[in-house]
């Protein structure tokens, strides 16, 4: 795939029509946190037990607060994936504890900011949570925690690591959804603008 793809995408997703882009629209036609939950089905038992034990510490609110000026975010999920009802929960708790507006699309809504943001082996994928800054797509974070996408990506050729990967459940849940929380606070605060 030609390198410049992503980046027209993220132009294009940008450019203007009357004033309203098409993040402002994705923006508008997405659900809140509230809506989505209600809303889901599939896996309802794993996304109602994550939302339950979802934790944030104070220094993380803090630390998004400190980082929230002209910050959206914009995430992509399905109620089937296991990545999202194991990350979305924590990443949705961060946002409304510290006043950092949220939305939530599908894949059909969300497919041109899953193009724009690929995961590391080209594929499109949920959850992909996007940073807007001051309406702009600002980057991503996509799929899952890093230590889990390297298991992923390493199965084909280590057993041990596709029988690992095949139990995420379990990784995630000991993880507490810690480092969801770090990676996405870590990209809040590389796109803030400090002034």
């Amino acid at each position: 795939m030609n390198a410049t793809w992503p980046l027209f995408l993220v132009a294009l997703l940008q450019a203007s029509a009357g004033g309203v882009t098409t993040l402002d629209r994705l923006v508008e036609n997405g659900k809140t946190w509230e809506q989505f939950l209600s809303g889901v089905s599939a896996q309802r038992e794993v996304w109602l037990k994550t939302e339950s034990a979802v934790t944030v510490s104070l220094d993380f609110i803090e630390r998004a607060e400190t980082a929230s000026r002209g910050l959206q975010l914009l995430v992509v999920a399905e109620d089937w994936c296991p990545d999202s009802a194991y990350s979305v929960p924590y990443v949705a708790r961060l946002a409304q504890s510290a006043g950092v507006p949220l939305r939530i699309l599908d894949r059909v809504a969300g497919e041109p900011l899953m193009a724009a943001h690929r995961t590391s082996d080209g594929r499109t994928a949920t959850p992909t949570i996007v940073l807007l800054r001051n309406g702009r797509d600002a980057g991503a974070w996509v799929e899952r925690p890093a230590e889990l996408q390297q298991m992923f990506l390493s199965m084909s050729t280590s057993p041990e690591n596709a029988q690992r990967f095949s139990q995420r459940h379990l990784w995630y849940e000991s993880d507490g959804g810690l480092t969801v929380l770090k990676e996405v606070l870590a990209l809040i605060e590389q796109t803030h603008e400090k002034k």
